[in-house]
């Protein structure tokens, strides 16, 4: 910010005093000059905001009622943001400790807990009504008849696009159709298709923030989305994950009750029940089946709302498209918690025990998860449980191969 700088110069006074002095009379002359110099000046600087980090364009001017006005070009690079610089997370210990022997173990501390967001697989069961979500969003021409059939059977949808279509050429006036004339939600499926449980963390909030912040321009208003939905449903309970989504405003990470993409037709009406939440996607299979679906559940006597709606939370707010910041929030610090870890669990909790199962010679590469040799795929597989079940035994405690609470303060020390 410029700062203001006042100079002030003091006034001056001379004078100058002729005294002439004779035997009889006093003779006072006095000249008086006077000099005045009044100098006053300030000086002022225009108030300057600097941004700095990952940019994207924001348009100078939106129109939230016309929804098939044209955007300036949105400008999201498909390479992953530069951001501001961060600090190596406290969640994790930097340097991993060396395992003391089972004699000298630290005791667990008492039970803590993490605070999670709802993980939603259904919605309220008052009343006939279901939530359609349709993911990734590849094939627009579909998305386009999928939207059209719900909106001419009186039907809301919910989309969850990747970021990284939403920036495609014409998807903003498919998406502000749906947002502003048809009463459809947008909410956020990563920006790549990626599984963050496995990322480091600022990677896990790029793929949040980039497609969150590639809707808001494609909306042009700055969208506060509610939902969150991981890739295939992984790495739910990831306390990463969560902790930034609460950071960003989100409600709830949404799961599903039946994917509509790997089930028959006849699976899919059996489903047909009050608070279902349905997956599907844009491809041809799975717009034929919605061709059929979407009448159906309304000839049932079925309501299509969104998943707001369902879960009985507000509309998504929305606010002028110039409070939509253009560098992307640093996870805030948090307390990991230990909690169980066992076979068919991902997490960024995984990848730590396995990375120090590594360390230790417990674990190599060679399991059938893990990628290009590396062990700490953040998959709890049979490896995984093997290799666990071997450090307790060496430790001292019951080899169940799950990692329970004293397991993982042995293996990682005191969080």
């Amino acid at each position: 910010m410029a700062r203001r700088r006042y100079r002030r110069r003091g006034r001056r006074n001379n004078q100058l005093y002729l005294v002439g002095a004779v035997v009889a009379v006093a003779v006072v002359a006095v000249i008086a000059v006077i000099i005045a110099a009044v100098v006053g000046g300030s000086g002022r600087a225009d108030d300057v905001t600097a941004m700095s980090g990952q940019t994207l364009q924001l348009p100078s001017s939106t129109d939230q009622q016309g929804p098939m006005v044209e955007l300036p070009a949105v400008q999201v690079p498909t390479a992953a943001p530069t951001v501001m610089p961060t600090a190596v997370p406290t969640a994790a210990p930097t340097v991993m400790p060396t395992v003391a022997p089972a004699t000298a173990a630290p005791t667990a501390e008492p039970a803590a807990t993490f605070e999670y967001l709802p993980v939603i697989k259904h919605g309220s069961t008052e009343g006939k009504r279901i939530a359609i979500t349709v993911d990734d969003c590849f094939q627009m021409n579909n998305l386009k008849t999928i939207a059209m059939t719900a909106y001419n059977n009186g039907g809301k949808l919910t989309l969850f696009p990747i970021g990284e279509n939403v920036v495609r050429d014409g998807m903003a006036d498919v998406l502000k159709t749906c947002v502003f004339q048809m009463g459809f939600e947008i909410e956020n499926h990563t920006w790549s298709h990626a599984r963050v449980f496995r990322l480091s963390e600022e990677e896990m909030a790029q793929e949040i923030w980039q497609q969150s912040a590639a809707v808001s321009l494609a909306l042009g208003v700055n969208y506060q989305q509610h939902f969150f939905r991981l890739m295939g449903g992984d790495g739910e309970y990831d306390q990463r994950t969560h902790n930034y989504l609460e950071q960003l405003g989100y409600r709830a990470i949404a799961d599903w009750s039946i994917s509509g993409s790997d089930a028959t037709m006849d699976q899919i009406k059996a489903a047909l029940k009050p608070g279902a939440i349905y997956l599907f996607h844009t491809t041809d299979a799975d717009t034929q089946k919605l061709l059929e679906f979407i009448p159906y559940a309304v000839s049932q006597g079925y309501e299509l709302v969104t998943l707001n709606e369902l879960c009985g939370l507000e509309e998504n707010a929305t606010s002028d498209i110039s409070t939509l910041s253009n560098v992307m929030p640093e996870p805030r610090e948090y307390r990991v918690v230990y909690q169980e870890q066992k076979q068919g669990d991902y997490s960024w909790a995984v990848v730590r025990i396995q990375q120090r199962l590594a360390e230790l010679g417990y674990l190599d590469g060679s399991s059938k998860t893990a990628i290009k040799g590396n062990p700490a795929d953040g998959v709890y597989g049979e490896s995984t449980t093997n290799a666990i079940a071997r450090f307790q035994k060496d430790q001292g405690l019951p080899a169940t191969g799950v990692a329970d609470v004293e397991t993982q303060t042995r293996l990682l020390g005191q969080t």
